[in-house]
């Protein structure tokens, strides 16, 4: 059965390999599906695609949907039924020798996204006035992503990026040394990837869903199992990515393996190191950070039905195997 997965943005090592992955170990198969990924600049291009339908399944920040049903605007019918990124990546990155060291600082400066379209960036307005930094103290500059954003920070054009640490791991394995500025309190705790249906879809077929989640849940694993696997197969994907000729190409290997390993410790681990259950919202969380959201002039209100926006349905079925694995991917755990 084919399903198309919208990005809303472009995967990087961070990422990629877990796609790849799943169509190596034939576990899109296993679940019946042919899945096919297409790339969006930001979830305000991506979003409308899956309410129109056009796109099956889409990946982006909860944020533009939350914004437009806290606006009135009913008749999007979707919901997210898989939690993708359960705490917020996203966060401020410096250089490490700039004067900048916490949001308050940020008054005047530049920050740098990697497009106006981005869903996250409600949020970050919030959390710069919460600072005390008003909208008119500050600019907000699209600056592209990955090595266009890295090139922006170190050459000055932007006195910070406001990218998801993945990202900044990468830059930061790469040479540069940054600083990093966590999303505060609710904000960080806060969803910032979600997988998105309609809804009339998903009461038509829920089992649809549930296989693509076991799938993706497994890909996960079996890439923390072998992340090596998951590296290499975006570089045969992605040949731009590779290291430069007359690079260590050990040290090459071992930074990306690096980057994956973190992300996959912040999706499959809380901060205290106890597993987390895949795919799981939190809806307490949700529900705190819209009420943050309107109190700061960023949703029009808090009247946001979060309970049938998020469905945590699916999720005993996300955590069930597809297949059996070979070697160590059969044993990997959340």
């Amino acid at each position: 059965m084919p399903l198309t997965v919208g990005l809303s943005v472009r995967p990087s090592v961070a990422d990629g390999g877990v796609w790849l992955l799943a169509q190596e170990l034939g576990l899109w198969t296993a679940a019946g599906l042919q899945v096919r990924t297409v790339e969006f600049e930001g979830a305000g291009l991506l979003v409308p695609q899956v309410a129109a339908g056009k796109i099956d399944i889409g990946l982006p920040s909860p944020e533009t949907i939350l914004s437009a049903t806290a606006a009135g605007q009913s008749g999007l019918g979707l919901t997210f039924f898989y939690n993708a990124v359960p705490a917020n990546a996203m966060e401020f990155a410096v250089l490490a020798d700039s004067p900048i060291h916490q949001v308050s600082d940020l008054k005047g400066r530049k920050i740098g996204v990697g497009a106006l379209t981005w869903g996250n960036i409600p949020s970050t307005r919030a959390i710069l006035r919460d600072a005390g930094v008003a909208a008119g103290n500050y600019s907000i500059v699209p600056v592209g992503v990955l090595g266009a954003g890295f090139h922006a920070l170190t050459s000055g054009r932007v006195d910070a990026l406001n990218y998801n640490a993945g990202w900044h791991d990468i830059l930061e394995l790469s040479g540069t040394p940054l600083r990093r500025i966590r999303m505060p309190g609710v904000f960080g705790e806060m969803s910032v990837n979600a997988f998105v249906t309609r809804s009339d879809a998903l009461a038509r077929d829920p089992d649809r869903y549930a296989r693509f989640g076991q799938a993706y849940t497994q890909a996960l694993l079996a890439c923390q199992a072998d992340i090596e696997r998951c590296v290499t197969l975006y570089w045969q994907a992605n040949p731009q990515a590779r290291p430069a000729a007359g690079a260590d190409a050990d040290k090459a290997l071992a930074d990306a393996k690096e980057v994956v390993r973190r992300r996959l410790q912040r999706i499959l681990l809380h901060p205290d190191g106890s597993p987390r259950e895949p795919g799981r919202f939190d809806v307490a969380v949700i529900r705190q950070y819209v009420q943050r959201m309107a109190e700061a002039g960023e949703f029009a209100s808090a009247d946001v039905p979060v309970e049938t926006l998020f469905s945590n349905a699916l999720v005993p079925a996300f955590s069930r195997p597809l297949v059996r694995l070979p070697g160590p991917r059969a044993q990997a755990r959340p």
